[in-house]
Parts: structure tokens; C-alpha cells; sequence
């Protein structure tokens, strides 16, 4: 099924034409003679498309779309998402077509309409919906409290970086960091700084490159032309074209295939694309952010990413530190979140007693700043006074160390006797890595985090002690 269209006309010929050739598109159709009857269909539920008359036995079309979107402004929020409305009518002079487009219409037709170009219309006209619930969508994900000035020296770095960076617009941005640090929050801060005075209105789009199925993951980022495959029934664009002037954001990027690999390659180095099925090669300007909680580089020594892609992507790279490994961030983080839930939840709740942060400085997060999230959102839940308080932080594994604990003495014990020789700085560095490693299960990035050392920089000391 393509869309819902409703088709509001009292000519029966018209209807029955219209519902039998928009019915073989693949859409859903329903028809009414009516204004009493589209009112009624409404109430069903709001259609995809209006196809609307001006002159109807019992009133104004044109009434009848100023009346919709009057209750859309009137709904909660101000929504104005409703149907797109196409005007039909025998009364094509131009104060008609004023009138209805500025009553929103989208389009403006004079019968006898060709039904083959009803259809042309159509498909654009979904395209069009499908981009706008796209972007609400995009921006919906986005939503959150507000960035936070960091505490930590850590993240004022990463935020410096980002200023740096933002003033050049199609600088690729690859950053690191473990799942739920916060990579798309810095994704949109990036953007924010680079388009907030150049163009408020410029596209931030997100995509989950681990949740596209692989055959449809050419299909999402580059568009197709109609006829591309099977289901192929209409032209799309994709999130590229859709990103155009503004920021892609390629979340688990090392989920890529292959073969999608090599295209994005190819579009990073010419900013030029194809659709899928197309012949026609479409030139746009927007800076491609990527990121991952992986290792690349084993995976590309691996095999499973490739190389050149990844020195494409990383013109630009950043580490975005664990919140274990950055605490002080914790109470502004905190109190963000209180104030972002407290509208969700309706509770008048203003802070954090000084009981509640240091519990919430007592844990070390291994879920990072999803976590925090996640113990905010419950103690604003079982808040009952005006701050939230020790009693109401419910930690996941109560207990639990914010720091791991110090190593013993005996590692740095050296050895006694006049015939023992301490061992050399290179040698005790090369233990010493080795056990940071082991304590992080291998995981690389959290070593370095540890060590309190860019990610580059511990592959580098890695090679160096032979430790790789």
C-alpha cells in the first residue's frame, strides 16, 4: 500500500474512475459525495491524501479544508500534519486557485483531470509527506535535554574540538566512543554550531546503519528511481539528498556492508551520487558525521571495514569519554534530565538534594549516559517532594564502585636483594598496559579511556611495547 487517499466528489463517474485506477497504483481508497460524508470518513481516520472538490451539495470545499485546518491548529502541540489537501474543480480561474492554496491546499487541478497525471501527482505528493514525517522524525529522535556545559577537561576538550571543527561545513566527522556516551547529542551539537547562524532550518538526519536490512540500505541512503526493483513503485530520494545542506549523521557505522562501503566511499570523495536505477548523477553539499563503539582498526584488519573508507570518513576524529571516566559531568547532566522529566512525569521538581548526587556519584555507569538517563527518568517517577532525593535513586546494581579499585602494592613492589635489577620504564609500561587491558576485557577503547590516553595514541604505544 503506497497511501491512503480520500476522494470527496459528487460526480459518480469521477469517483468510480478515480477509486478503480488509484486502487491498481496500490493505494487505499475511500470516496465520499459529500462534505457530511468526508466529515464522517475523518472520523474513521485522517486520510494521507484529500482529493477535495469546490462545489459539493451540501457546501464549500474550500470551507471544509479552512474548517481542517483549524482544528489542526487548535490540536495539542499545533499540529499541522494532517491530510494534504488537492483541489478539484470545473472553476479553474486563478481567485479560485489563490483562494484554495491559501486556505493549504498543496495543489490546485482543473477537471477533466487525466487520471495518469492524478497519479504522477500523487506519488510526488506522498514523496513529499513521506520527507516531512521523515524529518519529524529525525527530529523527534533528537529530542532531549539541552547540551551541558561540561565540568570535565575530557569533554571541554571534545566540545572545543567540535567549535574547531564547525567551521568547516563538509569536513567529514568520525567519532568514537562506548554505546550510550552520547555520540549523536555530539553530532547535534556539531550541527548546531556549524548551521545555527548560517541557516537555522538546515536537515539533521539519523540513521541506524545496524537497523537497515542489507537489502535496503543502498535504497535508505542513496533513493531510487521508480522501477529500481519490485516493489520500486514510485522515485524516493534518500537521506542524502534529504541531508542536503545540513548533517547526516551515519550512527554504527561499521554495520555497513560491503557493497555500500565502496558506494559511500565514492560519494565522500566526488559529493556526487546516483539513485538506485538512475541514470542521472545528483550533486549535493552536507557534512557526513559517522560514528561506532567498535574497534575499527581490527576491524579493518579484520576485513569487515574497509580501510580507505575509514580514512575517508576520519579527516576529522573524535573520542568521546566514558562517563565513569568523567564524573564531575555527572550533576549537570543530572539536573538536566530532571528538568527535561519533570514536564513528562507533571511534577514540579527543581533539583537534586546533595544525598541524591553524591549516590549518583558513587556508581560508574556502564551504560554511560543512557544510564544516568534511564535512573533519572525512574527517580522522577518515585519523586514525591520538590527535589529528588537519595531515597528516589534506585542504582541498577547498588554498591558498585564508581572507580575500580587500586591495584595492589605487590605490582609496583620492586624486588629485594643487591642481585635483583628493577625492571626498565618500557618494561613496567608494557606490564602495566597489558593488566589495564586485561581488566577491560580487551576492549581497546576502554583501555585508553583508562589510561587516560587518545584511542590513536594507545594503537601507537600498543605497536611500540609489542603489545598489538
Amino acid at each position: 500500500m503506497s497511501g491512503s487517499i480520500l476522494v470527496v466528489d459528487d460526480e459518480a463517474v469521477f469517483r468510480v474512475l478515480a477509486e478503480e485506477a488509484l486502487t491498481a497504483e496500490g493505494f487505499e481508497v475511500r470516496t465520499a459525495e459529500t462534505l457530511r460524508k468526508a466529515r464522517a470518513e475523518f472520523e474513521r481516520g485522517a486520510p494521507d491524501v484529500l482529493i477535495l472538490d469546490r462545489r459539493l451539495p451540501d457546501g464549500d470545499g474550500i470551507d471544509f479544508l479552512k474548517g481542517l485546518r483549524a482544528d489542526e491548529t487548535a490540536a495539542p502541540g499545533g499540529d499541522s500534519s494532517g491530510a494534504i489537501v488537492i483541489v478539484v474543480t470545473a472553476y479553474g480561474d486563478v481567485e479560485n486557485a489563490v483562494e484554495a492554496l491559501k486556505a493549504g491546499a498543496w495543489d490546485y487541478l482543473t477537471k477533466p483531470v487525466q487520471l495518469t497525471d492524478l497519479v504522477v501527482k500523487l506519488r510526488k505528493v506522498l514523496e513529499t509527506r513521506g520527507l516531512r514525517d521523515r524529518l519529524a522524525i529525525a527530529r523527534s529522535s533528537a529530542e532531549g535535554p539541552p547540551m551541558v556545559e561540561p565540568k570535565s577537561p575530557a569533554m571541554r576538550e571534545v566540545v572545543e574540538r567540535l567549535r574547531s571543527v564547525s567551521v568547516s561545513p563538509l569536513t567529514p566527522v568520525f567519532m568514537y566512543g562506548p554505546s550510550g556516551v552520547g555520540k549523536q547529542r555530539a553530532a547535534e551539537l556539531l550541527h548546531g554550531l556549524t548551521w545555527s547562524n548560517a541557516d537555522p532550518n538546515a536537515p539533521f538526519l539519523e540513521v541506524n546503519c545496524a537497523a537497515l536490512p542489507d537489502d535496503l540500505v543502498e535504497s535508505e541512503l542513496f533513493g531510487h528511481e521508480k522501477g529500481a526493483f519490485t516493489d520500486a513503485r514510485s522515485t524516493r530520494r534518500g537521506l542524502i539528498e534529504m541531508a542536503a545542506g545540513g548533517t547526516l549523521f551515519l550512527d554504527e557505522i561499521t554495520e555497513l556492508p560491503q557493497r555500500s562501503q565502496a558506494k559511500l566511499l565514492k560519494f565522500l570523495d566526488t559529493m556526487r551520487f546516483r539513485r538506485l536505477g538512475g541514470d542521472r548523477e545528483i550533486s549535493v553539499d552536507l557534512r557526513v558525521v559517522a560514528a561506532t563503539n567498535q574497534d575499527v582498526k581490527e576491524m579493518v584488519a579484520a576485513g569487515r571495514f574497509r580501510e580507505d573508507l575509514y580514512h575517508r570518513l576520519a579527516v576529522f576524529w573524535l573520542a568521546i569519554p566514558a562517563l565513569a571516566s568523567r564524573l564531575e559531568d555527572v550533576p549537570g547532566l543530572a539536573l538536566a534530565f530532571v528538568r527535561f522529566f519533570a514536564g513528562r512525569v507533571k511534577k514540579r521538581i527543581s533539583g537534586l538534594t546533595p544525598g541524591a548526587l553524591e549516590a549518583l556519584s558513587s556508581y560508574d555507569y556502564p551504560v554511560n549516559v543512557r544510564e544516568l538517563r534511564n535512573i533519572i527518568e525512574r527517580a522522577l517517577i518515585l519523586a514525591r517532594g520538590q527535589e529528588v532525593t537519595e531515597r528516589d535513586i534506585i542504582l541498577p546494581e547498588p554498591g558498585r564502585a564508581a572507580r575500580p579499585a587500586a591495584p595492589d602494592d605487590a605490582f609496583f613492589r620492586l624486588p629485594a636483594g643487591p642481585g635483583n635489577v628493577p625492571p626498565t620504564l618500557e618494561a613496567a609500561e608494557r606490564a602495566y598496559v597489558a593488566r589495564v587491558l586485561e581488566y577491560c576485557a580487551g576492549r581497546r577503547m576502554a583501555a585508553a579511556e583508562a589510561l587516560g590516553i587518545s584511542y590513536p595514541t594507545l594503537l601507537k604505544r600498543l605497536r611500540e611495547l609489542g603489545l598489538e
